[in-house]
């Protein structure tokens, strides 16, 4: 009976000295290496509201909320998740201090795992851009691989809105642009070829008056609105600059033989 009564004792004494050390309203002047929320095993520790797990620390130190941890990342999380920040300095930072990362690896790698047919953005980067102005899109990354730099309806305002990758609103501004050719006769030279067959001058005179504008050559009204394609506008001036190079030969030519006839008639 005493020996009973000495170890209720102890083990009343211990429970005391937790409660002592350790208060769920609140602790003072705690040992971080001796006093600790954890575990001394190789056991999971398991958090859980409503007796539903809700967060779980792996053993090996990943973490998983809403979900189980996975070895191969320190933090997983299922579900919405949202940060919000007050500070006047960057509020969220994601950092790689690793070297040598690998060709194909992302410092942020954003996915769907299904297809998604009602084209929902991957990334989207929206704010008020000026004082007293509206709350709008800046940035978009689309689900189809299209990226709109300004509203999101720019996507949506054209008839050919699908044989381009990026939208811009107000413009471009850089210092180099470099546009393919796909092909050898996507280029102006053939103008040069000996079977090429260009329009006599009289016929270009006549068209002209005609119509206002060059052959092949976009009307304005045709401009403004279907716009022009840079590649295929510039493929056409050279192609312009060309063909008056050899109306320029031509009549070099036939200014040439008139000043040989003069020469010859004056003799």
């Amino acid at each position: 009976m005493k020996k009973t009564f000495i170890l209720a004792a102890i083990a009343m004494a211990a429970f005391s000295n937790a409660q002592s050390t350790w208060n769920l309203l609140g602790n003072l002047g705690t040992s971080p290496g001796k006093e600790y929320i954890g575990t001394r095993d190789e056991q999971d520790l398991v958090i859980k509201t409503m007796s539903t797990e809700r967060m779980r620390i792996h053993a090996k130190g990943s973490i998983g909320i809403n979900t189980a941890p996975d070895p191969n990342y320190i933090f997983k999380a299922m579900g919405r998740s949202q940060f919000i920040s007050t500070t006047t300095s960057d509020t969220f930072q994601v950092l790689n201090h690793g070297a040598n990362v690998g060709n194909g690896s992302s410092l942020v790698w954003l996915s769907y795992k299904e297809y998604q047919p009602n084209n929902p953005g991957i990334f989207d980067v929206s704010g008020i851009t000026s004082l007293n102005g509206p709350f709008e899109s800046i940035l978009s990354l689309k689900a189809n691989g299209k990226m709109v730099l300004g509203p999101s309806s720019l996507t949506f305002n054209c008839s050919d809105c699908n044989d381009y990758r990026l939208f811009v609103k107000n413009g471009i501004r850089t210092e180099k642009i470099k546009v393919d050719i796909a092909a050898d006769n996507g280029w102006a030279d053939y103008v040069f070829e000996k079977d090429y067959k260009l329009m006599p001058l009289n016929e270009l005179d006549k068209f002209i008056s005609e119509n206002g504008h060059l052959p092949e050559v976009p009307t304005t009204e045709e401009a403004i609105k279907n716009g022009v394609e840079l590649k295929e506008m510039n493929i056409l001036l050279l192609k312009k600059v060309e063909e008056l190079t050899l109306y320029m030969i031509q009549q070099s030519k036939e200014i040439k033989e008139l000043k040989n006839k003069i020469q010859q008639y004056e003799k």
